[in-house]
């Protein structure tokens, strides 16, 4: 009997151990795979934050030089408006770009002129009389062309080096002038050390440049573009001042180094620490940057800031759970093994640990600095954090089922609901903007992101919330609404008060015409005569200006009652208007089926003048013997009216289809009666402020189709 005794005791024992073996192991197991799991969604976050990091930095240097272009291209239109640009006005203009404020980096903006070696005495003779006697090009040499820097502003300090100086000489400059030259664009230079360069602090540089052609004469052509150049606008920039405030406030996140051209290299270094073997570090990428006909390599590694900006405690989390939890089960069957009365002491104690570990995860949301609600499958909210709690000021028994709806604003409740309810049988994520109430009565803007929840079987759970205050957000876009409101209406301002001394500089300068008739001598000379019509075509130019300038502003919002027109009635009108033009031109015009249109009358009257007079202006055929025809028609499909002008003219080429909607943007020289180069652009807003469409159709025949349309929406806020 006692042996039989020891026989099942000694079983038992062996039972006893293995299962808590067995137990301990397989929990074990799951503790390092969640461990191995917690690492690889850390690696993962931490390379997707680094991913975001890069691809900031780099959109921010995109469109830091997207924003020197467009400079290089404002002032090559101050030498496109006029024949000559003198010193002052470039002094002038340049001023006015308040280069230290909105462009950080740069080290002015100049002007390069070219010079045939036949104009090089003339040259040198002109700028001497400007009062620089010393004034000469350098290097020296003989060469067929020359060019020099005869503007550069601020025209101070270390700028006076490049006075004179022949950029084209140098070959890395020159390979970025006559890229720029040759495809009428952006050219960007390699590593340079520039001119402004002292023994001190002595950095890196590149220019880019922007080809400035002959007013009046054609550039379409490659061989056109070099016998018609006048010179670059350029700008020159040190890279270390360029990359200055580039990375924002989290710039130590990132280490970043800047090689010219395609290798990485000692020589090519141009930005930041070398690099020896970027492929052994686990955050680093190489990414290309090309601008103007020239690249840059960027070498991007994680900085002394970037570990810091992820939590990194999750796997330490994961297996200090894991292994209390392995320990905990071990014990719990131990004690099933070995009694019962073990057993409900350690389920007492399991108990205990749960209630703990929901008490955690209660402190850690009411520690986060975000409004947290839950909701359970029947909509209702059933779980509030405390910091929701305390900036509303009730309980959870107030805020229970839709109790918190009555803090939201009365403006926004309804709009909130529809939101959340749609959202919620559809089980998708959603985001909404509203007002709360806070505990001081005071209502805050919030902005809530809702995501459903599933349990372990992929059942739906209900939903979970985070909310965060955007009242600041909320008040800086109002007022940036409002400063830009205030730029409307100065312009505005302006144009109006600039109308009255261009009328009377028109009214003068005929009245000036009129009165030389009695002074024969005046009234023979032929300069005179020339240089007063010169002068009567400007006035009428610019007032023709001002009055566009005016329209554009005034194109978004409505000159009348919004309602549907008759657009037949209205386009009559206009022929009738036309009829002289067309005449004269020997110009045909068909009109055919037009629809109904949701829109004032002044301002559809000026969308079809507008482009029928472009095309009066731009779409007469090559071949006289092939006159203008005009075809006018449109139909309406549902709630939209959709409109097209084509012709038989000339048409426009693809790249140019979407320019010629921009303000001040036309494809030929300007003369005469070539228009403002406004016109395209007040009907392009007219359109959008409707939420409407506006481009053109290609046609197989040739010419130019303008398609538009107009829903009947509500007007865009602009």
């Amino acid at each position: 009997m006692t042996i039989a005794t020891s026989a099942k005791g000694r079983n038992r024992s062996a039972y006893s151990h293995g299962l808590t073996f067995l137990v301990l192991f397989i929990t074990l197991a799951a503790t390092v795979a969640s461990w191995h799991s917690a690492q690889r969604d850390l690696q993962r976050e931490t390379r997707t934050y680094f991913d975001f990091r890069v691809r900031q930095l780099l959109e921010n240097m995109q469109e830091r030089l997207a924003a020197y272009q467009q400079m290089l291209y404002g002032t090559r239109g101050l030498f496109d408006a006029s024949d000559t640009v003198s010193r002052g006005e470039f002094r002038d203009y340049v001023a006015a770009l308040r280069l230290e404020r909105h462009y950080p980096g740069i080290q002015g903006v100049g002007f390069s002129l070219l010079i045939p070696a036949a104009d090089k005495a003339k040259h040198l003779a002109t700028i001497h009389k400007q009062g620089f006697a010393d004034y000469n090009l350098h290097p020296d040499g003989e060469r067929e062309i020359y060019t020099s820097i005869i503007y550069l502003e601020p025209f101070e300090g270390s700028n006076l080096r490049a006075f004179g100086y022949d950029m084209f000489t140098e070959p890395v400059r020159n390979r970025a002038m006559a890229y720029a030259r040759d495809y009428n664009g952006i050219g960007m230079s390699g590593k340079v050390t520039l001119v402004q360069e002292s023994d001190r602090d002595v950095q890196a540089g590149f220019l880019l440049y922007l080809p400035v052609y002959k007013t009046g004469l054609p550039h379409d052509s490659e061989q056109q573009r070099r016998e018609n150049l006048l010179g670059w606008v350029y700008s020159p920039f040190r890279i270390n001042d360029f990359i200055a405030g580039v990375g924002g406030e989290r710039s130590g996140d990132l280490a970043l180094a800047i090689y010219d051209g395609d290798g990485i290299g000692e020589q090519s270094l141009m930005y930041g620490q070398p690099v020896s073997e970027p492929e052994s570090q686990w955050l680093n990428t190489i990414q290309r940057l090309d601008i103007g006909g020239h690249g840059w390599t960027l070498v991007v590694r994680a900085g002394s800031d970037f570990q810091s900006r992820l939590p990194h405690d999750k796997p330490r989390l994961v297996a200090g759970i894991g292994l209390l939890m392995s320990l905990l089960l071990t014990v719990l069957t131990w004690q099933l093994v070995n009694g019962r009365g073990r057993a409900l002491l350690l389920a007492r104690q399991m108990t205990e640990e749960l209630r703990d570990s929901e008490s955690r995860f209660r402190l850690m949301a009411d520690s986060a600095p975000v409004l947290i609600w839950v909701s359970g499958t029947d909509k209702l909210c059933f779980w509030f954090n405390k910091v929701w709690l305390d900036f509303t000021g009730r309980t959870l028994d107030q805020e229970f089922g839709n109790g918190w709806a009555e803090g939201v604003h009365p403006d926004d409740l309804q709009h909130c609901l529809d939101i959340y309810i749609g959202h919620f049988d559809n089980r998708q994520p959603f985001s909404m903007e509203y007002r709360l109430k806070r505990h001081d009565g005071e209502y805050r803007w919030l902005l809530d992101n809702g995501i459903p929840r599933f349990d372990h079987e992929g059942h739906f759970a209900g939903y979970i919330g985070s909310c965060i205050d955007i009242t600041e957000r909320k008040f800086m876009q109002s007022a940036l609404e409002a400063r830009n409101a205030d730029l409307t209406r100065f312009a505005e301002v302006s144009a109006h008060h600039l109308m009255e001394p261009t009328r009377r500089f028109a009214s003068y300068t005929q009245r000036l015409k009129k009165r030389l008739s009695a002074y024969p001598d005046a009234a023979g000379d032929e300069e005179v005569l020339i240089d007063l019509s010169t002068l009567e075509g400007d006035a009428l130019l610019l007032r023709s200006l001002i009055l566009d300038i005016q329209r554009y502003l005034s194109a978004a919002e409505p000159r009348g009652e919004v309602r549907l027109l008759d657009s037949r009635a209205i386009m009559a009108e206009i022929s009738r208007k036309m009829a002289a033009k067309l005449q004269a031109l020997g110009a045909t015009l068909t009109v055919e089926e037009l629809p109904p249109v949701m829109l004032d009358r002044p301002r559809l009257a000026d969308l079809f003048s507008l482009i029928l007079d472009n095309t009066l202006r731009h779409g007469v055929p090559a071949e006289s013997r092939n006159p203008l025809h005009i075809i006018l028609g449109g139909q309406r499909e549902g709630h939209v009216s959709r409109f097209f002008i084509s012709d038989n003219g000339p048409g426009i080429p693809a790249k140019y289809q979407t320019r010629v909607f921009e303000i001040f943007e036309r494809l030929g020289p300007r003369t005469a009666d070539s228009g403002t180069g406004i016109g395209l652009a007040i009907a392009r807003r007219i359109v959008e402020s409707r939420h409407g469409r506006i481009g053109f159709k290609h046609l197989p025949r040739g010419g130019t189709c303008v398609v538009f349309e107009l829903p009947d929406g509500e007007q865009r806020d602009t």
